[in-house]
């Protein structure tokens, strides 16, 4: 029997009132080439030390590096684009109070997509034809593999921001975050070890719905889970007013858990569906690109009581983290984000992890870098901790992040306390 209950916090937690991905902390770190730099902050600072002559990094003055991101700052994917967009601003802010890029200041042009890959392609064609070395490419699975048709053999190197993009090798393509073939098996692992095996799916008629579907589907056929059950699945178009009808036939079928796979405030369309049907017990997972305190409190009332989400290590407590790098780096990322006291849980991560990456890349190469050069670079990370996790890249392997990464959380009402650790296995 399901026995996980939501538990209110009082008082400030790393799962509360400070932000474990609030970029606007990155202000107050002394970062500037990786995710790994953060673990050389030290944890106390020894206050019986005389006081030392603060000396400023120079201030950048050289011809700006362009950091260039289309994201989805409007439409339904915009609680994911807007926090994008401010991620890779503040970036710009921190790397050039740290000196910039070797001198050069560092400066990010936002186009927003609107959530429609007809409008990304049109605001990234430009740039393609201008053979712009690299180009950040958000929200979802839709804008971004719009865009990633339009690379050639000489680039750009785009790195898409939506985790349910799958670069094959010899592409010019990265993927942030964790994937979603890591998060189907995560939670199907999370919940079979709840003895919760029947399972209804709704998703959306997106790319980023069906690849969620797909991955559903391929994890379910695998002996780990034989015995798990799809009781039946629904779709429905992100823009729909109502899915009551896809819902009660979800319902009918007498699920045990419920998958979400649609992101973005067509989240908040199923939600109210669940609440009306009576539903909203059921336990419920959703992608992470739902992770959001800004769009899961601003839903309020109809979130399911159990709602979970596969998530990276920058969520968790640190006793929770199993890798010492890993958890070193969210230990020291946390105390800065507590520090600069912003509100947590919004996505901030995914846009913030690939920006600095790029940033180590400048650093290395310099500031007029290649596409080949810098997707040469990317391909040959190895074991670098990071806030998702531990990040080893290779020519066929363009993310770095893999399923024993993934942790299940459950939304609290102002946070995300942690349920499952690497994998998705129960925490006891």
């Amino acid at each position: 029997m399901f026995t996980t209950r939501r538990k209110k916090r009082p008082g400030i937690s790393r799962f509360g009132l400070y932000p474990e991905r609030c970029l606007r902390a990155v202000a107050f770190v002394g970062i500037a080439l990786s995710v790994t730099a953060l673990a050389s902050i030290p944890t106390s600072v020894a206050s019986a030390a005389p006081a030392k002559k603060v000396h400023h990094a120079k201030r950048p003055s050289g011809a700006p590096v362009v950091f260039r991101a289309i994201v989805s700052e409007t439409g339904g994917a915009a609680a994911l684009g807007k926090t994008e967009a401010l991620a890779l601003k503040d970036l710009a802010k921190q790397t050039n109070s740290t000196g910039g890029i070797d001198g050069h200041p560092m400066k990010v042009t936002i186009k927003n997509n609107a959530t429609s890959p007809s409008t990304a392609v049109s605001e990234a064609s430009p740039w393609v034809k201008a053979n712009v070395p690299f180009i950040l490419n958000g929200s979802i699975t839709a804008t971004d593999r719009a865009v990633d048709a339009l690379a050639t053999s000489k680039g750009p190197f785009i790195y898409d921001l939506s985790p349910g993009d799958h670069p094959k090798a010899k592409t010019f393509w990265f993927s942030a975050g964790i994937s979603t073939r890591s998060d189907a098996h995560a939670y199907l692992t999370y919940f079979k070890a709840k003895h919760l095996t029947k399972i209804g799916i709704i998703t959306g008629t997106t790319s980023s719905g069906a690849d969620g579907f797909a991955q559903f589907t391929k994890a379910l056929k695998t002996p780990k889970f034989s015995g798990m059950t799809m009781t039946n699945h629904q779709t429905f178009t992100p823009t729909a007013v109502s899915v009551t009808t896809q819902m009660s036939a979800i319902k009918a079928s007498n699920p045990q858990v419920l998958v979400i796979w649609v992101t973005g405030t067509p989240v908040g369309t199923v939600f109210k569906a669940m609440s009306s049907l009576g539903m909203e017990t059921i336990p419920t997972v959703t992608t992470d690109g739902n992770a959001s305190y800004t769009l899961l409190t601003h839903l309020g009332s109809v979130v399911p009581k159990h709602l979970f989400f596969p998530l990276g290590a920058l969520y968790m407590p640190p006793k929770v983290i199993k890798n010492p790098a890993v958890r070193k780096v969210v230990t020291t990322f946390d105390k800065v984000v507590k520090a600069a006291g912003g509100h947590g849980g919004d996505p901030w991560g995914l846009a913030y992890t690939p920006g600095l990456r790029l940033v180590g890349a400048m650093k290395k190469l310099g500031v007029h870098a290649t596409a080949k050069q810098i997707l040469h670079y990317m391909e040959h990370l190895h074991k670098v901790a990071g806030i998702y996790g531990q990040i080893t890249t290779t020519p066929s392997n363009h993310r770095g992040i893999i399923t024993s990464d993934v942790y299940m959380g459950e939304w609290s009402g102002h946070g995300f306390t942690p349920v499952g650790g690497p994998g998705g296995v129960p925490l006891k």
